[in-house]
């Protein structure tokens, strides 16, 4: 009988393992179910990411020069079907910060030329920003610049060496990325990203509360996008015309450039003038200087060649305000062409608010009228010369600001979620693609999923809601 009854209680015992076997066997099956569902859908989240990245690269790539197009297009990038598996539908949404209009998303690309190329600003300029005094503004430059030797608030090697627990080297060279200002002396994530830690471009509600909820904000019911939404480090083009053709140099009066200028639209009076000017021993510093310019001569010239070209008489560049859009794009002071790289050229036609007020000779008051002026597309506005055309500033100021100007962009910032539903998966990608050469490149990629979703996102096609 206590036989009996140990084998039934053994059989028991074993029936229970086996039933926990089975349970453990079984709950393992459905976690990697789960877990090949879940990687599957952050694939296909990533890809339909990715699709929304090739199109904005496509659209910048046929439209560049038309920013009606990439700028705020919600029927190209809100909510755009990638593809369908059967049990969910696939989308992308392109969105960027509407810098303008405060706290507001539009459906578009960032234009890197429209911010200030913190790697090429003047210390003027770069004190002009928010946040930024004289002691972040040394270090800065310490950063950049090639030398080991400290500027008066500033810091290299003999600070950055003895930084606990890892020390490091300043960089002594360009920067690569905004993000890596937070490495450098007094900068940290507050002034870099401002309130917007997520990159989205709206005030949510955490970054509207005080101290109260993660980032830190003052409450103001403003976005503060911090210099992320006032720098760049990629902005450049190469010294050629609006059709790609190389520029003529002026301070060069051969044959073969005054026949160049001459097929550019450059009148004889400005051919005169210039090799009248260059005779004396002088150059020019930027084309525009040509606007409204004067120069009396200092000595006597070939009566034959130059009638009238005596020493005191003062000629004119004869280049006005008709004049002034061929001279800007037509002309330039140095050889080079498509092999010279001309760095942090600012874009009059997209530069916010905020960004033209940096600039010297552009306080808050000519930036917003700049700002109401400008088109963003028209003839009129494909070099700088509207500011002078129109108004906005004399020939001193235009051609003070017009050696740091353009009035196009190559380098465009793309932020991409891709999304499913009903799964609700996403994935949010950062790009920035350069057009400046003949083949579009991508200069860097980064997933920045872990920042959340940027935006409450939703598709009235009966699949339910993302939020």
């Amino acid at each position: 009988m206590r036989r009996r009854g140990t084998i039934l209680v053994m059989t028991m015992v074993i029936i229970s393992l086996a039933g926990m076997i089975a349970v453990s066997l079984l709950f393992r099956a459905r976690a990697e179910l789960h877990g090949e569902v879940a990687t599957r859908n952050g694939q296909q989240a990533y890809q339909a990411a990715q699709s929304g990245i090739a199109q904005a690269r496509s659209v910048l790539q046929q439209f560049r020069n038309d920013p009606s197009i990439w700028l705020d297009n919600e029927g190209v990038f809100k909510n755009q079907l990638v593809f369908s598996d059967g049990s969910a539908k696939w989308y992308f949404t392109v969105y960027a910060p509407d810098t303008d209009n405060g706290s507001d998303i539009r459906y578009g690309v960032i234009d890197e030329a429209g911010k200030i190329n913190v790697n090429t600003a003047d210390e003027k300029t770069l004190l002009a920003l928010p946040g930024m005094d004289q002691p972040l503004v040394d270090s800065l430059l310490d950063w950049l610049d090639s030398d080991d030797t400290p500027r008066a608030n500033g810091a290299e090697i003999e600070y950055y060496g003895t930084l606990q627990p890892i020390p490091y080297y300043a960089r002594n060279g360009t920067l690569s990325t905004i993000d890596e200002l937070m490495f450098v002396k007094g900068f940290d994530a507050s002034l870099v990203m401002g309130e917007d830690f997520n990159l989205n471009g709206i005030l949510d509600a955490n970054e509207d509360d005080g101290d109260e909820l993660h980032p830190p904000d003052d409450g103001n019911g403003q976005l503060n996008q911090g210099l992320t939404g006032l720098l760049t480090t990629v902005s450049y083009e190469f010294d050629v015309d609006n059709e790609g053709e190389a520029r003529v140099n002026i301070n060069d009066v051969s044959d073969d450039n005054c026949e160049k200028m001459k097929s550019a639209g450059i009148s004889d009076q400005t051919i005169k003038f210039l090799k009248l000017y260059l005779a004396e021993g002088n150059t020019v510093g930027n084309p525009a200087d040509l606007l409204e310019m004067k120069y009396e001569l200092k000595q006597d010239h070939d009566e034959a060649k130059y009638p009238g070209a005596k020493k005191g008489v003062t000629i004119s560049s004869g280049v006005g305000g008709d004049k002034l859009a061929i001279v800007m794009d037509k002309l330039t002071c140095q050889a080079g062409g498509k092999t010279r790289t001309l760095a942090g050229l600012l874009n009059i036609n997209s530069a916010s608010v905020k960004v033209l007020a940096s600039l010297p000779q552009i306080d808050e008051n000519l930036a917003q009228q700049i700002v109401s002026e400008r088109s963003p597309s028209g003839s009129d506005y494909e070099t700088i010369a509207w500011l002078f055309t129109k108004s906005l500033v004399d020939a001193e100021t235009f051609k003070a600001i017009a050696p740091i100007l353009t009035a196009r962009s190559f380098q465009f910032r793309i932020r991409c979620v891709g999304f499913g539903l009903p799964s609700g998966q996403f994935c949010v990608l950062e790009a920035v693609v350069d057009l400046a050469n003949e083949q579009a490149k991508i200069l860097y990629m980064r997933d920045i999923t872990r920042l959340g979703l940027p935006t409450a996102i939703k598709v009235d096609n009966g699949l339910g809601r993302m939020e």
